[in-house]
């Protein structure tokens, strides 16, 4: 009789799981409640995405500037600079004596004549582009500026700003132009000047600024090699990482030797790759990135904060006599505070040379104040959003910059937003949830009588059982 029973009991649980199975499966219309227990959850919050290339430079001179020797007018006398010296626009290069006295000085005069007008022309064209005003609002077509002195003319983009920086690049490149030309100019007219007195030799002076890199004693041009004194980083970039690069991108940088970083900008990016171009092989592209270490502006603006701030305390000033000190020791402070920054700056230049190795980030891509979530928490695409009211909600979204384990969401959630976890087995579309007890809680402080609302959700949660 007994071992009946516990059959019976035993067929009775089996036909109650079976007969509760069958009615889920059956449930097309949703009548029987489906819970779902969320153990781990987490809101959508906002934090600075940024999706970075990690690759190797090396630091390189900006500029490379050759200079010549023609060996028509005359013959070689002597290098007035050894490989490694530094040197200014003026110093002396090299000498040499000139067989024909005046042909020399013909020569000199008209290519002093040649490049006054050179600078003439370079003089109006940053006239015109200063004078030019930039319109205000997008037009339909692009504006542009004829420049008269060149024959050329100069296309803006159609937004404003971007219009304005076309502007001052040009006028500072023209800028650069003209300082260059004018360093010629004065170079030519002291060996005008040197050969009138001599009557025979003529020195030539550098018009660039930098080290000399390479001086050729056997006199085949370039003869002397300068390069600039700034520096850039130089590196590679694969196929892959090519279609991920473009001019303009912000780059960080890491001399790990100097124990260094600095902050630049992606100024150049090959479209052709470096050697010869084989099936085999893989190609190569070369890019440069410039950097920046001027910080006193930050530094003259922390000072003139401290400045206002001690002026403004009436403890402070006390007095007329008070105030002029306190103006007095603030105007020092700021002085040796830009000094102080110089110095660094000055100290940062001397400590990088070229041939140092660094560390190059490219940022690639960038959203601030994106909208994140845990990339675990998403599957194919879809998240379950637990709603106000209760419910599952099966969302799907669209993704953005992964970085570390997050990864940005560009719409589907927003921000605040809560979204279940693994298992995912356990959840259903409009599936009413529920997340374990927090123990930890302080359980008095959520049913305070000071809250007299509290009560209330309770009632209602518990009439609808």
């Amino acid at each position: 009789m007994q071992k009946a029973k516990k059959r019976f009991l035993q067929v009775a649980i089996v036909l109650f799981i079976g007969v509760n199975f069958v009615l889920v499966y059956i449930d097309d219309e949703k009548k029987v409640d489906r819970i779902a227990y969320i153990s781990d959850w987490s809101q959508v919050n906002q934090m600075d995405m940024e999706e970075k290339l990690h690759t190797s430079g090396v630091l390189a001179a900006t500029e490379a500037n050759h200079v010549y020797f023609d060996p028509q007018p005359g013959s070689f006398n002597e290098f007035l600079v050894k490989e490694g010296s530094q040197v200014s626009a003026g110093d002396a290069l090299f000498s040499y004596t000139v067989d024909n006295y005046y042909e020399a000085e013909s020569n000199l005069i008209q290519e002093a004549d040649q490049i006054e007008g050179e600078i003439a022309a370079i003089q109006q064209a940053i006239t015109q582009m200063r004078a030019y005003q930039i319109p205000q609002t997008n037009t339909e077509a692009s504006p542009s500026l004829e420049i008269t002195s060149e024959e050329m003319r100069v296309e803006f983009p159609q937004d404003p700003i971007q219009a304005n920086l076309v502007k001052e690049q040009y006028i500072v490149e023209k800028e650069k132009e003209l300082a260059q030309k004018n360093a010629a100019l004065t170079s030519i007219n002291n060996q005008l000047q040197e050969l009138q007195t001599t009557g025979d030799t003529i020195t030539v002076e550098s018009p660039y600024e930098g080290r000399v890199a390479s001086v050729s004693s056997s006199l085949q041009d370039p003869i002397i090699t300068i390069e600039s004194a700034s520096l850039h980083a130089e590196g590679e970039l694969t196929e892959q990482e090519r279609t991920l690069v473009q001019a303009g991108l912000p780059v960080e940088i890491s001399i790990s030797e100097k124990d260094i970083s600095l902050e630049g900008t992606i100024n150049h990016v090959s479209d052709a790759p470096k050697g010869n171009v084989t099936v085999k092989d893989d190609s190569i592209y070369p890019f440069a990135a410039t950097f920046e270490l001027d910080e006193e502006e930050a530094n003259m603006e922390g000072a003139k904060e401290e400045k206002e701030e001690t002026v403004e305390n009436p403890e402070a000033v006390g007095s007329s006599d008070t105030m002029d000190q306190t103006e007095e020791k603030t105007t020092d402070g700021t002085e040796a505070s830009t000094k102080d920054n110089e110095n660094q700056e000055a100290s940062i230049e001397q400590a990088l040379l070229p041939g140092y190795h660094a560390d190059v980030t490219i940022i690639t891509k960038s959203s601030e104040q994106a909208t994140v979530l845990y990339e675990d928490m998403i599957a194919q695409g879809n998240v379950w959003k637990m709603t106000k009211e209760g419910n599952l909600l099966k969302q799907k979204v669209d993704t953005g910059i992964l970085m570390n384990s997050m990864l940005e969401i560009t719409s589907g959630v927003t921000v605040g937003d809560a979204v279940a976890a693994d298992p995912e087995s356990q959840f259903r579309q409009q599936a009413t949830f529920i997340t374990p007890i927090k123990w930890d809680h302080s359980w008095k402080r959520i049913i305070s009588p000071r809250d007299t609302a509290w009560y209330e959700p309770f009632l209602i949660g518990f009439l609808s059982r």
